[in-house]
């Protein structure tokens, strides 16, 4: 078996490992630590806040009035999970964004990094067809 082979072999199976293990990762019940607050506005400040164990997912509310703006950040009580939603128009409203990962809801707008190493197998996939 040639050199090139074998590595197109292992690149195939790497990207395999990666894609199965992303999905078990996205099918386990996982718990995770959120801040939890109310009028904690960005920038962010952690010490005014409080950490909680959630199960269903992370969020940050902001809420865009005219003139003002209000963050709430904590748990998702649904059993659902967490959705991303937008309600409202011309840059006014609620703005719910979800993550699922530990202290995701700090940042400006938290991202879902779940479908990451599935673009990370294919790009290995890719890659062992180039090479």
């Amino acid at each position: 078996m040639s050199r090139k082979k074998m590595h197109r072999i292992l690149m195939n199976i790497a990207a395999i490992l990666l894609i199965l293990s992303n999905f078990y990762s996205s099918t386990a019940a996982y718990q995770f630590y959120c801040f939890t607050c109310t009028n904690c506005n960005d920038p962010f400040n952690s010490t005014k806040s409080s950490l909680v164990l959630c199960s269903n997912g992370c969020y940050k509310n902001i809420n865009k009035i005219p003139g003002s703006f209000a963050v709430e950040r904590g748990c998702s009580s649904s059993s659902d999970g967490c959705t991303n939603k937008i309600y409202g128009a011309l840059g006014y409203g609620i703005y719910n964004y979800c993550c699922w990962d530990n202290y995701c809801n700090f940042s400006l707008r938290p991202e879902n990094k779940r479908y990451a190493s599935l673009f990370q197998a294919l790009f290995l996939i890719f890659m062992s067809k180039v090479i």
